[in-house]
């Protein structure tokens, strides 16, 4: 097999991976039963929105409040794609496996990039066949209202996902200092991942708070300039980030 081949492979591996086995062999809750409490959820999210919109007391753009929580979410997809092999005891397997250290968080960098647009298309997806279905069966909503929310849904993500290189770089990182010799350091880059969270919300210019409380008709890619700026420069400042976790993980690991 080529090389190009056996990178995939470990892609693969890494998006397919199920996490801490030790967690799941201990206090962690079944596959099953996280599925039934995940479905309850949705069946209570879906039964309280519907009662609003019933009393014309919904706004549909603010429904995507409820994804606030989903940059600090891909952090921990970072964090826990390398964690877990020290969680696993695994790290010195995966260590000594025949491939660049280059390779080996690539592959987890990229798998947990992956992971975070299949969380976010279906979020999108759900949130958007929603205000589809209140725009067509309760009145007053209208098509109009549920574009104006697909709207500033999609610019919301496509913000999220245009930085999650970064974020989740940054995030490996953090775990990757915590067993090297600059082991001091971890503490703030964990004071830089979860403060500079706010970025995402108290962004000035983007116009993203403006587009979540109000019901108005959305603006495609509300952004200046500024913004793919911001974004080519995570994305340059991600790889270097990634090198580095590869120099930390060849030369500097302490554990």
């Amino acid at each position: 097999m080529n090389s190009s081949g056996l990178f995939k492979d470990l892609i693969r591996h890494e998006f397919r991976n199920k996490g801490s086995w030790r967690k799941q062999g201990g206090h962690r809750l079944p596959r099953s039963w996280r599925l039934v409490y995940f479905s309850l959820f949705l069946i209570a999210a879906f039964a309280i929105s519907s009662y609003f919109a019933l009393h014309n007391q919904l706004e549909l753009t603010r429904l995507w409040y409820v994804t606030l929580g989903l940059p600090y979410m891909i952090i921990f997809m970072g964090v826990g794609s390398l964690r877990r092999e020290w969680e696993n005891d695994t790290y010195g397997w995966w260590l000594t496996l025949p491939y660049p250290r280059m390779w080996l968080i690539s592959a987890k960098w990229i798998a947990a990039i992956l992971q975070a647009m299949v969380v976010t298309l279906f979020l999108f997806v759900v949130g958007s066949l929603y205000a589809l279905f209140i725009s067509s069966t309760i009145q007053p909503y209208t098509f109009a209202d549920a574009a104006s929310f697909i709207i500033a849904g999609l610019n919301w993500f496509v913000m999220i996902i245009a930085f999650t290189p970064f974020v989740i770089a940054l995030g490996l990182l953090a775990v990757s200092t915590k067993f090297s010799t600059w082991r001091p350091i971890s503490p703030i880059l964990w004071i830089v991942l979860m403060g500079g969270g706010s970025v995402f919300y108290w962004s000035g210019d983007q116009g993203l708070y403006e587009q979540f409380d109000h019901v108005q008709t959305g603006q495609w890619f509300p952004f200046t300039w500024h913004f793919p700026v911001a974004v080519l420069i995570s994305w340059l400042a991600a790889y270097a980030l990634i090198r580095l976790n590869a120099y930390l993980l060849e030369k500097k690991l302490s554990v």
